[in-house]
């Protein structure tokens, strides 16, 4: 089971991250924040990953690099 939890609070984006993360549902993810980086431009993230049973890290990584290229912004993994 994989599931995302995603706040808005005091100018930062809080994303929790549940479960299996897989290369499929990473590339969900990914879609979410883009989502919302368009759409409110938000450029304070932290990403929680400290539930999360399995991790594609190459995935989730690649994710992070893509990130980083396109909005640059200020985002933290807490592990």
């Amino acid at each position: 089971m994989f599931k995302t939890d995603i706040e808005f609070s005091k100018n930062t984006l809080y994303i929790t991250v549940k479960g299996m993360a897989n290369r499929k549902n990473i590339i969900e993810l990914k879609r979410k924040l883009y989502y919302i980086l368009n759409e409110y431009g938000t450029m304070d993230i932290m990403i929680d990953i400290k539930e999360v049973v399995a991790l594609d890290k190459e995935s989730f990584y690649d994710m992070l690099d893509d990130y980083d290229i396109k909005y640059g912004g200020n985002l933290s993994v807490v592990e």
